[in-house]
This record gives structure tokens, C-alpha cells and sequence, in this order.
């Protein structure tokens, strides 16, 4: 029997969810062990959903495939699915291979951490288990909490960060701080030689202030972006709470420590 879709989906749905978090949405309403069909059956409101997307089921198959990678759902037998409900299970390797069609190191780092941080990072300022990637060139920030709207940049580094870090574009940076706005930062420290993430920590928004903010000197009129600025952000002597270390740390523990900063 195929589970008729519930009403609210329709048209209800964040417009800016991707297409991992809209099906774990959905799987989240239905019985803890469901079939493809009963996610099948969604198939009209994900199309309006992604008007411009001609392959809605082969994208459901894909998420479902994602949600098993991540340790959300485990296939009981063909065609049938049943939620863990338990923490997804962390990984400390990093997969380089994904970024193989580029050339650039630094976008070869940006690709494999961001695909990391999607499968391995969680929300700090609520329950949920998973941050949602931002499309490319989302000003400040890169990694969203559909649950609770709390907004992430992350930074990564191959050894360990410094006092101070590259911040986004400058004007930008500095009216979400003037707003309220300033999003959660996270760093994440690597070690290339291993493919492997060895700490990651994070800093409150709300403490990185305008006086931390440098700015850069504007890109020459020659330069592919003339004129944009960018800064620097000192974090030096700022408070943080360890999300990752070697020895694995229990995330309920982890949020306790991040309120109390």
C-alpha cells in the first residue's frame, strides 16, 4: 500500500531547501519503515517544487542514496526503507577525488570540505543533525539549518589556523555584523597527507564584532572581480567550542558547552 502524501507539503516547503533536505522532510512523515513508492508518490509537489529539474524520481532515488550514506535510512529490502532515527555516523576522511574536474587547489579544498561538512556537520544552536550547503556565492555564508534558520560559514585550513582569517567580501561582512546577522563560523583543521579532518571548532556570529573585521585592499581594475574588497577577521582571544577531535566527542555535550559560551 502506498501512503498517500500528506497535505501540508503542498506548497509549504522551504523554496530554498535543497533537494537532501526536502526528501528528509518527507521521509520524517511517514511510518519509520516506508517504501520508494510512498516517496514516489510526492512526485507533483516536487515538481513544482523544482519546476526546471526533468528527473524528479531519479532525484528522489539519489537523496534517499545520500540519507543511507549519512546513516539516516538503511535499505530493509528492495524497494523498502526504514529510518534509523539514530545520530549520523561521523567520518573524519576526506574524499579529494570529487573536486577531480578542477584545477585550482584552493577550489579543489572548498569542493571536498563543503562535501564533508554536508555529510559530517550538525546544527549547534538546535537538534538537528545535518546543515544544508547555500548556493555558491551566498554572501557570509555557506551552510544553512533548515529547523532552526541559524546560518554557517566554513573555513578550513590544511594545519592550523592563525590569529586571524580570510573573511568574505568587506561591506557585506560588515552589515550583517551591524544587523545582527553575523553567522555561526566554523573551522575546520585537515591534514592533506592523510586526506583526513583533524579538529573542527566554532565561534558565535554574535562575537566577531566590527572591530575584528580588517579590510583588504580592493582587487585592481585589471582583475577578473576589479574592485572587490574583501578583510580579514581577528579571532584571536575569542571563545569556541570543539564540534570534532580525534577521540570523537558526543554532540549533545557539544551544544551544552556552545550555550554556555
Amino acid at each position: 500500500m502506498v501512503i498517500a502524501p500528506i497535505a501540508y507539503l503542498g506548497g509549504q516547503m522551504a523554496q530554498s531547501q535543497t533537494w537532501k533536505e526536502t526528501v528528509r522532510d518527507i521521509v520524517q512523515t511517514l511510518p519509520r519503515e516506508f517504501s520508494l513508492a510512498d516517496v514516489l508518490a510526492y512526485h507533483d509537489e516536487l515538481q513544482l517544487k523544482f519546476p526546471s529539474n526533468r528527473f524528479i524520481d531519479a532525484k528522489i532515488r539519489q537523496s534517499l542514496q545520500v540519507l543511507r550514506d549519512q546513516g539516516l535510512l538503511r535499505f530493509a529490502r528492495p524497494g523498502q526503507y526504514e529510518r534509523t532515527d539514530i545520530t549520523p555516523i561521523f567520518s573524519p576522511l576526506l574524499d579529494f577525488s570529487i573536486a577531480a574536474p578542477f584545477v585550482s587547489s584552493a577550489q579543489v579544498a572548498r569542493v571536498a570540505l563543503e562535501t564533508w561538512a554536508s555529510f559530517n556537520l550538525y546544527c549547534l544552536d538546535c537538534e538537528s543533525d545535518a546543515l544544508d550547503r547555500l548556493p555558491n556565492n551566498t554572501p557570509v555564508a555557506d551552510f544553512k539549518c533548515y529547523v532552526c534558520d541559524r546560518f554557517y560559514q566554513l573555513k578550513a585550513k590544511d594545519g592550523r589556523f592563525g590569529l586571524r582569517i580570510t573573511g568574505a567580501a568587506y561591506q557585506p561582512t560588515i552589515d550583517y555584523i551591524r544587523r545582527g546577522d553575523m553567522p555561526e563560523h566554523i573551522f575546520v583543521e585537515f591534514d592533506k597527507r592523510f586526506n583526513t579532518v583533524v579538529f573542527v571548532d566554532a565561534i558565535p556570529g554574535r562575537l566577531i564584532t566590527e572591530d575584528r573585521v580588517v579590510p583588504r585592499k580592493p582587487l585592481s581594475q585589471t582583475a577578473r572581480r576589479a574592485g572587490w574588497q574583501g578583510c580579514s577577521i581577528v579571532i584571536s582571544g575569542l571563545p569556541s567550542v570543539r564540534m570534532v577531535a580525534p577521540a570523537g566527542l558526543e554532540r549533545t555535550q557539544v551544544r551544552q558547552r556552545w550555550r554556555a559560551l
